[in-house]
């Protein structure tokens, strides 16, 4: 059975003069079904070229998915083979981004969060305060909408775990299985911050018919927000996979 996906991406810089944030949604359909990934990567805004760190992060990891994760997946290779390739690829970018702070004399940062699906099989790498949401629509019609990821913060705005030009942190790694149609929604902290039930209830799985229905729910929460003075930058990512 091939699974279908529903899927749209909200970025804006909002009232940053930089926009930190990294988005990415890749597919690719193998003769083993449908591999997706979807990241989300925030720079650190008190450090410096927290952009540079992001969009680093984000641009190798979708070459990893391309050289590595799908060529993995279509050969029938399970979850210790795609894990070790994702470790691999962040060592690597953690090790690169230390070479580049070290030459500028500076200390740059992001946060990480990322989805893989293969399969009904996903796979959760997680760094930062980025957060990652299940969304599952029960036998009863009810959508119930669980946070996956553990915030690495202090509770204010230090971060305690990112990737960057630090010593390597290792991620938190989770695996599960999809059952019926589930949605995902991966996002930034100044998407999550004030978002609200009623307006959380407008991604509910079973409501969304389209990519574009997708984006437009993504905008409309985006523009909720702005409204409420959130002054950082605003990303997310939601698929409806099932």
């Amino acid at each position: 059975m091939v699974l279908k996906m529903i899927s749209g991406v909200y970025w804006d810089q909002g009232a940053g003069r930089i926009n930190q944030d990294s988005v990415a949604l890749q597919q690719v359909m193998t003769y083993k079904g449908r591999v997706m990934m979807a990241i989300v990567s925030d720079g650190i805004g008190g450090l410096k070229e927290g952009e540079v760190a992001s969009g680093y992060i984000t641009e190798r990891l979708i070459e990893n998915f391309y050289c590595q994760m799908v060529p993995l997946t279509a050969k029938g290779k399970g979850r210790k083979a795609v894990k070790r390739s994702v470790l691999r690829c962040l060592y690597d970018i953690n090790e690169n981004l230390k070479y580049y702070g070290k030459g500028k004399d500076i200390l740059l940062g992001a946060t990480i969060s990322l989805l893989f699906v293969w399969g009904r099989n996903y796979m959760i790498i997680h760094l930062g305060d980025s957060r990652i949401y299940r969304y599952q629509t029960s036998k009863y019609h009810k959508c119930r909408v669980r946070q996956l990821t553990k915030d690495h913060s202090d509770g204010g705005s230090r971060l305690k775990k990112c990737m960057g030009s630090f010593p390597f942190q290792f991620p938190d790694i989770t695996f599960g299985h999809l059952l019926g149609k589930s949605g995902f929604l991966l996002c930034t902290d100044g998407f999550y911050r004030k978002l609200n039930n009623e307006i959380i209830k407008v991604l509910a799985p079973e409501d969304v018919e389209s990519d574009e229905q997708v984006y437009i729910r993504l905008r409309e929460i985006g523009e909720e927000i702005l409204k409420k003075d959130e002054k950082d930058n605003l990303s997310a990512v939601y698929a409806v996979i099932g």
